[in-house]
């Protein structure tokens, strides 16, 4: 038997045997404030938005060093786990110095390379978008400054099947759980039905790995669609305490990227509170004041509610319609949202209502051929616009609503 298929025998029949990284099953109503505790700064590897996500591991009792004890973060380690479980849905990789122990390794990488193998490392970040993860001109230099390993653990570089990709995402799981309405699109504009089956996909691989692996564990898939169609995991990105690269808490880079972080990280936030009913009830004044972030973050967890998530998990992230209500008083923050939904595939069609005043600024903010625009009289008969029209701002929009809510039917919907 080969030291790898030794190696990776005993890392499955350890996770396998492992007990679960179980989150607390009794957080019902559970609060807490947000604030700048040592604990959540100490080793923390990221902004703002890792750190909220930090203190949601740490209420729901999430153990932050489960998972590394098995090293995914190394792609190599990554490769194996993910191959035995699900074969076949990562590109092929192997080991750098597996292969230099062989007598023909200089024949046989030239080989691997010219068929369309490249030279990659196990840790560290890497851009899809420049190939900056592609070492493959730096192999003499690689080789120099390569050493055997005596374990697979330590291995510093794969060489791994180059794929022909047309579209690559981001998808996010917690536990066996995807993260309905945290998809995104890694560059490029989305079409509609783009994500059902890269979500599918992952969920199919979700479905074979232990829960001695998954529970207790954020992952943000990037995923890539090859010009012939088949889908494969580029790297998954664990969330907790990376022991080597980038020593500390890491997490998903998305809950931190402007302009939209803020959003993304409230979605994943809402998504906490309605599975596991723990809540944010306050945000430490010093924290506040120093990150404008946790402004944005906070509004959007005032408007973004249980039910919301409830519709897209429910519609597996894309319902019928989205209605939008606007007044003179909409914040930047409405807009940004709109923004994000539409990126995120939220609905098939966005209603922007608006009074006939604002209807042509809205039309000119909001384009697209999924967005249509909803002049809000046109919800009334004559006479009730009139009494509507006399309503302070927040009756009114209360109504604009009620109406909304008589037009969906039994479809799919989100009212914000």
């Amino acid at each position: 038997m080969e030291k790898k298929d030794v190696f990776l025998k005993e890392l499955i029949l350890n996770i396998n045997s492992s007990k679960l990284n179980t989150v607390k099953n009794n957080l019902v109503s559970k609060t807490f404030e947000l604030s700048p505790h040592s604990f959540l700064l100490t080793d923390l590897s990221g902004w703002i938005g890792a750190l909220i996500v930090k203190a949601l591991c740490h209420e729901l009792g999430i153990n932050e060093h489960h998972i590394f004890k098995w090293r995914p973060e190394n792609k190599y380690i990554q490769y194996l786990i993910l191959n035995h479980y699900a074969p076949g849905c990562i590109p092929r990789t192997l080991s750098l110095t597996a292969i230099l122990k062989k007598e023909d390794w200089v024949a046989n990488i030239r080989q691997l390379v010219k068929s369309g193998y490249f030279i990659k490392a196990t840790l560290g970040h890497g851009s899809g978008g420049t190939n900056s993860f592609d070492k493959t001109t730096d192999f003499e230099k690689i080789l120099l400054n390569h050493k055997n390993v005596d374990s697979f653990e330590n291995e510093k570089w794969i060489i791994q099947k180059r794929l022909n990709l047309n579209k690559e995402f981001r998808i996010h799981t917690f536990g066996k759980d995807i993260l309905y309405g945290l998809t995104l699109r890694i560059g490029g504009d989305n079409e509609i039905n783009v994500f059902d089956r890269p979500q599918e996909f992952i969920d199919s691989i979700l479905k074979k790995l232990p829960y001695s692996f998954l529970e207790g564990t954020l992952i943000g898939w990037d995923v890539g669609l090859t010009a012939r169609g088949k889908l494969y995991v580029i790297e998954a990105n664990f969330t907790g305490f990376h022991p080597i690269f980038q020593t500390g808490f890491q997490t998903t880079g998305y809950v931190d990227n402007p302009p939209l972080g803020s959003i993304i990280c409230a979605l994943l936030y809402t998504y906490f509170r309605n599975k596991y009913g723990i809540s944010i009830t306050a945000v430490e004044s010093t924290l506040m004041e120093t990150f404008p972030y946790l402004e944005e973050f906070s509004y959007y967890i005032s408007i973004l509610n249980d039910e919301h998530i409830q519709s897209i998990f429910q519609a597996k992230g894309r319902v019928k319609v989205v209605y939008i209500y606007l007044d003179e008083k909409t914040e930047f923050h409405i807009i940004q949202l709109i923004d994000y939904m539409q990126l995120a595939n939220f609905a098939e069609t966005f209603y922007i209502v608006t009074n006939r005043e604002l209807q042509e600024g809205a039309k000119e903010q909001f384009k697209g051929n999924r967005i249509i625009h909803l002049a809000e009289h046109t919800l009334f008969t004559e006479d009730q616009y009139k009494e509507v029209q006399q309503l302070d701002d927040e009756c009114k929009k209360n109504r604009c609503r009620s109406q909304i809510m008589k037009l969906i039917n039994e479809q799919s919907y989100i009212i914000i």
